[in-house]
């Protein structure tokens, strides 16, 4: 038995092909996507002004700035039947506006111009909730964000918002 040992493949094998593996190369883009997502939550920081610039600056400076500049504007209650089956369950809320010092009379003024349409609106928003839809923390502060959407543009027609948060004072559903 003469087996003849060479370098060159036999007829039946398959020579290997040298080079970087399949595992390699899906270990490289999953990387290189995972440092591509976190890019957009990078950026912010990234390009942040020095501390204590007006725009930029820390987290603890730019509250600071914008907690003493801020004051409440009150809409009062509004209830609702929501919409549920038998009609049995209903929200009563109560809010206010969060609205800079600066605006406030500007807000208040244009608030009772206009609060009719704004109430209108807020009841009929309101009576398309379902109980699932305003359900804890998430449906809160979605509901928050369209009132508060809705109100900066009825209210103001330039396209600033002047309007920035909606609190809610009560939010009972029975």
């Amino acid at each position: 038995m003469n087996q003849k040992i060479s370098d060159e493949p036999q007829e039946d094998e398959v020579p290997r092909k040298s080079g970087v593996g399949f595992l390699t190369l899906m270990i490289f883009f999953l990387v290189a996507a995972a440092a591509g997502s976190a890019i957009p939550f990078m950026l912010p920081n990234l390009f942040a002004l020095e501390p204590g610039s007006k725009a930029g600056g820390s987290p603890e400076s730019r509250n600071a700035i914008s907690v003493n500049d801020m004051t409440y504007v009150s809409f009062g209650e509004s209830t609702v039947n929501l919409d549920e089956g038998r009609m049995n369950r209903y929200l009563r809320l109560k809010m206010s506006l969060q609205v800079k010092q600066k605006d406030r009379e500007r807000v208040q003024a244009l608030l009772e111009k206009e609060k009719l349409v704004l109430r209108n609106w807020l009841l009929s928003h309101l009576s398309d909730k379902t109980l699932d839809e305003i359900r804890g923390k998430a449906g809160q502060n979605m509901l928050r964000r369209e009132i508060r959407n809705q109100f900066n543009t009825t209210l103001f027609s330039d396209g600033h918002d002047r309007v920035y948060d909606i609190l809610f004072e009560e939010f009972n559903v029975q």
